[in-house]
């Protein structure tokens, strides 16, 4: 609590950087951790073996103070052993809703939804607030209090996570609550989270080739893990509790948004009229989103998170930019990667306009649930 009260009084522009928050004597000692090199937990650069592997090796060695939980590698900025060390006993509440992803998936904008929906649609209620204090990022959190703060947060309680299924506190993993998982055709989710990690200071501003993050995407070596098992434990969920897991995909929303917000609100146990449906999707479309700057990242607590001259956080937010960015061999790659695995497991994803709006107008879906369960619910013919 004294160190708490005195960083409140420094002087807010220090307060706000994150160069400032790492490198001061009180910040040192408040992120001063010590971590066992036999822990589930360690740094990242203490890593037995890493010098094994010199591609992963420079990669993990760019992101400042990256840590390995339980082999999962993490940025260092704003996520904290102390508070890792409590992620597989945290308390879930029964009527939490948490929302999954993979980064670059489309998180902030399901956020948004997700933020109205808990408001009926009421925008001016959320128009002056950011949108991280409405929608809470679980691991990533202040220095000192993050866990009792999440305590403290009214019920019902909107959660976000970049965690694997593997990561996730145990009682989540139980399904005592109900979880969104958004996906997205990993050649966009790859361009996508490229440009993140450029813009991005807390992922050491990538100043690697496209090339080269191509390769570390497919071996799953980027922060947050592979982004195939990472979906795949989520889908698992889905399979073991059918009632308390949703997938949706970026694709879907992208082509038929005023459906996607329905199906999520009475997933979440909210009955919105059209209007109402109507009011969130044309709040919620790119153009609006980009200038928003509740959402955008133009106006955070923290100043130096993200270089926007590197690129905007929300860029183009389209189907198929992949086009633009991978070459012929690349998408070939990326086909022979995914393709048949996610074939195997029952998903198939747009990686076009075209294909996801024939998909939604004959299907009705995207992502088929193909549980009894949800069929009917969810409008999905087999594929």
């Amino acid at each position: 609590m004294y160190f708490s009260k005195n960083i409140c009084k420094m002087k807010k522009r220090e307060m706000l950087s994150l160069k400032f928050l790492y490198s001061n004597p009180l910040g040192k000692l408040l992120m001063n951790d010590k971590i066992s090199k036999n822990s589930l937990i360690i740094r990242a650069e203490n890593e037995p073996n890493l010098d094994s592997d010199p591609q992963r090796s420079q990669y993990v060695r760019s992101i400042p103070k990256a840590l390995l939980y339980k082999d999962l590698l993490l940025q260092g900025y704003l996520v904290y052993p102390k508070f890792l060390k409590k992620i597989e006993n945290f308390e879930v509440r029964a009527d939490d809703l948490w929302l999954a992803t993979y980064p670059k998936s489309g998180t902030t904008w399901t956020e948004e939804i997700l933020s109205l929906i808990y408001n009926n649609g009421d925008i001016d209620r959320v128009k002056d607030v950011l949108l991280a204090r409405r929608v809470v990022h679980f691991e990533v959190g202040r220095p000192v209090g993050h866990s009792r703060w999440l305590k403290k947060l009214k019920t019902p309680r909107l959660l976000a996570t970049h965690l694997p299924a593997t990561h996730i506190p145990t009682q989540l993993k139980h399904s005592k609550c109900k979880i969104i998982y958004v996906i997205r055709n990993p050649k966009d989710n790859a361009v996508s989270y490229f440009h993140h990690h450029r813009m991005s200071t807390f992922l050491g501003n990538y100043k690697g080739s496209w090339d080269n993050f191509v390769d570390l995407f497919l071996k799953g070596h980027l922060v947050h893990g592979d982004w195939f098992e990472h979906m795949k434990g989520y889908w698992h969920l889905l399979q073991l509790y059918p009632n308390r897991v949703l997938f949706v995909s970026y694709e879907e929303m992208k082509t038929d948004l005023p459906k996607m917000i329905e199906i999520m609100a009475n997933f979440a146990g909210y009955k919105l009229t059209k209007d109402t449906i109507d009011r969130i999707a044309k709040h919620c479309t790119f153009d609006e989103m980009k200038t928003n700057n509740m959402v955008n990242r133009e106006n955070l607590p923290i100043k130096d998170l993200f270089d926007m001259s590197k690129s905007k956080f929300m860029r183009k937010g389209i189907i198929g930019d992949w086009r633009n960015q991978f070459t012929p061999q690349q998408s070939l790659l990326f086909d022979s990667q995914y393709n048949d695995r996610l074939r195997d497991i029952g998903i198939t994803l747009s990686y076009d306009s075209e294909d996801a709006f024939n998909r939604m107008k004959t299907n009705g879906r995207i992502i088929c649930h193909n549980f009894d369960t949800q069929k009917d619910e969810n409008n999905c013919n087999d594929l």
